[in-house]
């Protein structure tokens, strides 16, 4: 066994740092970096410090070297020091009051690289600047060229507008393996706001109802993708635990199973290979196995807290040697606790409480970190980037993506080749109900249409020639 477990780990900790955006971890206060490269977990510090408290993002370049981190309130280069207009990130009054320490709202950041362009990153980025500073109610991202010191091109740019829950963005993969789905819950609901990245373009939301309601007044969620991406998984301190299937496709979710932590919310995270839901809500972890019929009457706890514990836990997260780390709830400690095997049922997982010593004794939180290295979902039909070479007009027609198709409430449409174009949705009579101009990719709403036969058709408005068309099937 032991054989085993060390061949999967090596094999494990090669795939996930292909790319190695996530392969170093910035924790606050005094600014401990707990470093994965080379299968070795090592600490170092960084000076200036950055405060920080619950808000934690920093990426590395696709070496691995670490590049910008932030608290929500400004942006820090690889030397510590904040980058020229990187400051005043998500602008209201509750920004300016953290500004001594960092914003105090879990997963409100999360740093992307740009799709299609390996020297620009996008910063994910919120604050509580509605409902008298208890909410987000913009979503903004930042865009930094990395021009060897970092420069801000664009800042504060809103692309998603709502009453959001506080907190708990995350992001995954399409199955292209280039662009991002970018996923936020809404407050007092069970709507989920979804987001698509592109190189050229930010299409959304697609909205979906789905699962339960997730009610305030403590909506601090945490949300998670499984590493394939097909999973998703949320929950807060006020709630139960939400788990989807995903489509890397259409961005849809389906199947929602609900479970709970010792009746109550908690902090959740999947085992690297999905089977395994995690969750603590301070003071125990539990696992829960998603192969079994009813997870959570099979729920095993790996970890009771008792009156001599001392690091209680706060976030957990899956790292690129394939172990699992929390980290300390009520701060104020040198220590991390780990699930050493987390692919594996019950002891065999092999927690350590505080098993790893930092440099830091704000411990409290993580960056937001998500699957970097996810690929192409190959046979999915929506797996392929065409580049146009050796590629007619001719066709183009097999360029043409619908997603899903039938589709119910939102359908996305794609062409292989980026251009200029109009995308008319038209029904069984000739009329256009829908148009669209693009580059490359949209989509379109359609709840309201009858079911039965659509025709998509693209026109290709440098030569005003209709280039493709396509069946649609709306099937409520």
């Amino acid at each position: 066994m032991k054989i085993s477990i060390g061949v999967f780990c090596l094999l494990y900790f090669k795939m996930m740092t292909a790319q190695e955006y996530g392969i170093q971890w910035v924790l606050g206060d005094k600014e401990s970096v707990l470093d994965f490269r080379n299968d070795t977990l090592k600490n170092y510090p960084i000076v200036p410090i950055m405060q920080m408290f619950l808000t934690s993002a920093n990426i590395c370049d696709s070496s691995g070297n670490l590049l910008y981190y932030t608290n929500g309130i400004y942006i820090a280069g690889k030397n510590g020091v904040a980058l020229a207009d990187g400051d005043s990130l998500s602008p209201c009054d509750y920004s300016n009051q953290l500004r001594c320490c960092g914003l105090n709202i879990p997963q409100a950041t999360l740093f992307l690289p740009k799709p299609g362009d390996t020297s620009r990153f996008y910063l994910i980025h919120f604050s509580n600047d509605t409902d008298n500073g208890n909410l987000p109610g913009n979503l903004y991202f930042t865009e930094i060229h990395d021009s060897g010191s970092g420069i801000i091109e664009r800042k504060n740019v809103v692309f998603g507008k709502g009453i959001f829950r506080q907190g708990g963005v995350t992001a995954c993969k399409h199955a292209n393996g280039r662009d991002w789905w970018v996923v936020m819950g809404l407050h007092n609901s069970n709507e989920y706001f979804t987001y698509l990245f592109t190189p050229d373009s930010i299409i959304g939301p697609i909205v979906q109802g789905i699962g339960p309601i997730y009610y305030g007044p403590f909506d601090l969620p945490y949300s998670k993708f499984s590493q394939d991406g097909s999973k998703y998984v949320t929950s807060c301190y006020s709630g139960p635990i939400l788990v989807m299937d995903f489509d890397r496709c259409s961005g849809e979710f389906s199947k929602p199973t609900v479970m709970y932590n010792q009746d109550s919310g908690a902090v959740v995270e999947f085992s690297p290979n999905g089977r395994f839901v995690y969750a603590t809500n301070a003071i125990n972890l539990t696992q829960f196995d998603l192969t079994l019929p009813n997870p959570q009457h099979d729920s095993i706890t790996l970890y009771q807290a008792d009156s001599n514990d001392i690091a209680e836990m706060r976030m957990l997260q899956v790292a690129p040697n394939g172990k699992l780390y929390a980290s300390c709830f009520n701060g104020g400690y040198y220590f991390i606790h780990a699930v050493n095997y987390p692919d594996l049922k019950g002891d065999s997982a092999g927690f350590v409480d505080t098993a790893f010593t930092t440099l830091t004794i704000n411990s409290i939180n993580f960056p937001n970190m998500i699957n970097y290295n996810l690929g192409p979902l190959y046979g999915s039909g929506c797996d392929t980037i065409y580049t146009g070479i050796g590629t007619s007009v001719s066709t183009e027609n097999n360029l043409l993506r619908i997603m899903p198709n039938p589709a119910d409430k939102y359908v996305y449409v794609e062409m292989g080749l980026q251009g200029k174009y109009e995308f008319d949705l038209i029904n069984d009579v000739g009329q256009v109900i829908d148009k669209k101009e693009t580059r490359q990719v949209d989509n379109f709403d359609i709840h309201a249409l009858a079911n039965g036969f659509y025709l998509l058709t693209v026109i290709d408005e440098t030569s005003s020639q209709k280039v493709a068309t396509r069946k649609l099937v709306v099937q409520h």
